[in-house]
């Protein structure tokens, strides 16, 4: 028989050289599978604006987000101005000036307003793809106290006659009814569609009756409104109060207020608003005289409050925070590997990392695609189950020893488990993320504490005097 070959022996530079050699070629194949999760990522935007076509979908025919604008009492009046006009006097042409009355319209809003209705809410489905939409009935009631002098107009004609309570819905298509309009000391009238004078946020409007000079008019209706996404109510009184309850468990409260009270639970919401006139931004009465009514109606609504629908969290918002953490997946699997080749004598190669690496990248795309069609949790943990196992039992056949591929195993677990904690824990995402990367860091310097960098092996090749 032929003797063994003698070994080969490497110089501490040879080692040192290969060491580096080793990390570079890592630190390359990290960052090349970017490129998949970049890819994924494509994935993601594609579905999600699948997803919200199929949602703009359900709202074109249901109805959209619902904003209540109103009501506001308008008052046709006649103000004097000064025009210069030509003549012919004694064969010449001269200016003249008269006096002509010049039509505008002046509008109030209410002293008092109060809004209260349930809102029963559903999930409406569009194929694979849900959004939630609702249904409620609001009843309205406060006062005006319309007082052309006390709003500083200077009217020469006021035709109280024409007066209307206009109201604003900012999609029509989901006004199921409007009871008609009930004013103290007069008839119920109906709401019909406005002639645009106020400009097209208010286009229901009803004769306001018995209303005069600094005469108080109360009003009561009721609308049926059905929408998706939000409800958000203008706060056009003096003193706004709304209240709002229904069964949905996830309620956002949103716009330029917050509730004075609220009490959410499993079982649904209850909240209530009160608003002062100060902080809204816009006075209580103008006129088209000197302000534009789409000016006007634009202050209102960027005041507008209320409560937006939010679905929990869903997977696409988890698969697309998760592949922020992708990099780390790569780094602490790999780092493993390459102490499972530091200290134990091991050889892997390149291509072997680049497979597992490719088996952590399938994690994030099995999310997302189990997400459409189960729910987050379930879904978070067979995609997380199914790619354990693909990289623990492909460790296997190379690092040669059921311990090690255990280590991979649990530390892989470990890490799902604590992501999907982080995922879930928005508020405190930050601070827990920052504490596993230290227990990382302080693992990967206790297992490397006794190793000398400086008289490494090659890999593959003697081990190091680690001892």
């Amino acid at each position: 028989m032929n003797p063994p070959p003698p070994p080969v022996i490497v110089s501490p530079a040879g080692r040192r050289f290969s060491v580096f050699v080793k990390l570079a070629s890592i630190g390359a194949l990290i960052l090349l599978l970017q490129v998949p999760l970049f890819l994924t990522n494509g994935v993601l935007t594609e579905r999600q604006a699948y997803r919200r076509q199929a949602v703009a979908e359900i709202a074109g025919r249901w109805g959209g987000s619902q904003t209540v604008t109103g009501p506001v009492l308008g008052v046709p009046y006649a103000y004097k101005t000064q025009v210069i006009r030509s003549k012919v006097v004694a064969g010449r042409v001269v200016n003249v000036e008269e006096t002509e009355l010049t039509a505008a319209m002046a509008y109030f809003l209410p002293e008092a307003l109060d809004v209260a209705g349930s809102v029963e809410t559903e999930i409406r489905h569009r194929g694979i793809f849900d959004a939630a939409v609702y249904g409620t009935r609001l009843r309205v009631t406060g006062w005006f106290q319309p007082d052309f002098a006390a709003a500083d107009i200077n009217a020469d004609r006021i035709d109280w006659d024409r007066s209307r309570v206009l109201v604003g819905i900012s999609d029509l298509r989901g006004v199921r009814s409007v009871s008609p309009l009930q004013v103290a000391g007069g008839q119920p009238v109906e709401f019909a569609s406005a002639d645009g004078t106020a400009g097209e946020c208010l286009p229901l409007a009803a004769p306001a009756g018995s209303a005069a000079a600094g005469a108080r008019l109360d009003f009561a209706f009721e609308v049926a409104l059905q929408g998706s996404d939000g409800l958000q109510i203008a706060p056009v009184g003096k003193i706004t109060r709304l209240a709002l309850e229904s069964r949905w468990p996830d309620p956002s409260f949103c716009g330029a207020y917050l509730p004075v009270k609220r009490q959410v639970t499993p079982s649904g919401f209850k909240a209530d608003w009160e608003i002062s006139h100060f902080s809204s931004g816009f006075p209580q009465a103008w006129t088209t005289q000197a302000t534009q009514g789409e000016t006007m109606l634009g202050r209102i609504g960027a005041a507008a409050f209320g409560v937006a629908f939010a679905q929990p969290v869903d997977g696409y918002r988890l698969a697309e925070r998760a592949e922020k953490y992708g990099l780390l997946f790569f780094v602490l699997v790999f780092a493993v590997f390459f102490l499972f080749e530091t200290t134990a004598a091991l050889r892997i190669h390149p291509l072997q990392y680049g497979l597992v690496g490719a088996g952590l990248c399938l994690f994030f795309l099995g999310f997302l695609a189990l997400s459409e069609f189960l729910a987050t949790g379930p879904a978070y943990g067979i995609a997380a189950a199914a790619c354990t196992a693909l990289v623990s039992l492909y460790a296997w056949s190379f690092l040669r020893t059921g311990h090690r591929t255990l280590v991979i195993a649990g530390g892989l677990a470990a890490t799902y488990g604590y992501l999907y904690f982080v995922l879930q824990s928005q508020d405190f995402a930050l601070l827990a993320g920052t504490a596993a990367l230290f227990v990382a860091l302080g693992l990967v310097m206790y297992v490397t504490r006794r190793i000398n960098w400086y008289t490494l092996a090659a890999p593959g090749g003697a081990p190091s005097d680690s001892q």
